[in-house]
């Protein structure tokens, strides 16, 4: 049995994470499909998508309208858009993607050789003790793009903790990055690293390698704005910030003005508590990780003095940092969806921090978590209804 068990455990955990996903999402489909419209478009030889109307949010410009996110989580719908077209279900891409990022998970934490427990322990912990879940059961634009950036981080992650080819970091981080902006950042520390722990007279060709594995995405990608916008930067979050009701008519959306605001949503935005059930109502700016995925705390457990920590945490911050000065903290959501954005790269430090602090209080972390993402799904689907907009 345990011989069965080590062979299939990584098939078993998809599965069973991707039950549970599929059985969260209701098989519904996604409110906000940008990613299966934009599929749909690149199959038909075009950047702009088939805009029905505000319900879709997609930035005009030159009289058509453009998906502003990174394209990678469309590339993942086209698959099952050439079987279904515009019908094609956007939630069951991203349930797939999240079933993914957990065997992911999985596999990176016995690659990093810590025990059965705590490879289990947090492996639950991510898959459903963060925001992670509530964005893979409502796999709208945003949530879904969380899910894929979150996937190709855990992918990138079990490969440097296996053999950890550079062409194919090179390929996984290019992916994270456009999927999610912010999580390019994370390219930088690792790639440090990666120089340290090559030897001298390998380090310019492992760079060289990561480079060409990344390079044909970025390319890609310039095109892409080109083919857009008419130049080869991205302008979209910046035009749309212009144009949105909540931004301003000029400057950047991230400010040092807006750090405060952020900072409060992380660490201390609270749930409303009503004088009928349920009791406990998430605003609809979200309920601090403080009181959604506490266990992010043994993160601090980790060493302090191996260059593992180091540089894990060098790239949570660094990824942290663009959410941290943005003008809107995510809105209507359960928890800090923008979290997404460096919460991957705190899970193998979660997973040492818990093989040092083996205590009841910390396994009580991590039930916590699970039980309040647990109650954010539930929450979500009973008030919120799909299409993740607060229905009181």
């Amino acid at each position: 049995m345990k011989a069965f068990l080590a062979r299939w455990s990584t098939p078993l955990v998809f599965v069973t994470a991707l039950v549970l996903y599929l059985i969260s999402t209701h098989l519904m489909h996604a409110y906000y499909d940008n990613f299966i419209r934009l599929a749909y478009a690149l199959t038909h030889g075009r950047l702009w998508i088939d805009w029905p109307g505000p319900a879709i949010e997609a930035l005009e410009f030159n009289g058509q309208h453009y998906v502003i996110e990174g394209p990678i989580p469309a590339v993942l719908c086209i698959p099952l858009v050439l079987l279904f077209g515009l019908d094609a279900n956007q939630a069951i891409v991203c349930a797939i993607a999240a079933a993914i990022g957990v065997s992911a998970t999985w596999v990176m934490l016995g690659r990093m050789r810590v025990t059965r427990d705590v490879q289990i322990w947090t492996t639950v912990f991510l898959g459903f003790g963060t925001v992670y879940w509530w964005c893979a059961s409502f796999g709208s634009l945003w949530m879904f793009a969380h899910i894929t950036g979150a996937m190709f981080a855990l992918l990138a992650l079990a490969e440097w903790y296996g053999r950890r080819r550079p062409w194919l970091l090179g390929v996984l981080f290019a992916c994270l990055a456009l999927s999610r902006f912010p999580m390019a950042l994370a390219g930088i520390p690792f790639a440090v690293w990666l120089v340290i722990e090559t030897p001298k007279g390998q380090r310019l060709r492992a760079l060289a390698q990561t480079a060409l594995g990344a390079l044909p995405f970025f390319l890609l990608f310039i095109a892409y704005n080109y083919g857009r916008w008419h130049t080869l930067n991205d302008i979209g979050y910046t035009t749309w910030f212009h144009q949105d009701e909540v931004g301003s008519a000029t400057g950047s959306p991230f400010q040092l003005k807006f750090l405060p605001g952020n900072l409060y949503s992380f660490f201390f935005l609270p749930p409303d508590f009503t004088v009928y059930p349920p009791w406990l109502k998430p605003t609809g700016a979200g309920v601090a990780l403080t009181f959604t995925s506490p266990a992010l705390l043994l993160a601090f457990f980790a060493p302090a003095r191996a260059r593992e920590t180091w540089f894990l945490w060098i790239a949570t911050i660094l990824t942290a940092i663009p959410s941290a000065l943005y003008y809107v903290n995510g809105f209507e959501q359960f928890g800090m969806r923008h979290s997404m954005d460096f919460a991957p790269f705190l899970i193998p430090l979660v997973a040492r921090g818990l093989e040092r602090a083996r205590f009841a209080a910390s396994y009580g972390l991590i039930v916590w978590s699970v039980i309040a993402d647990a109650y954010g799904v539930w929450y979500s689907w009973a008030y919120h209804a799909f299409a993740v907009v607060p229905r009181y």
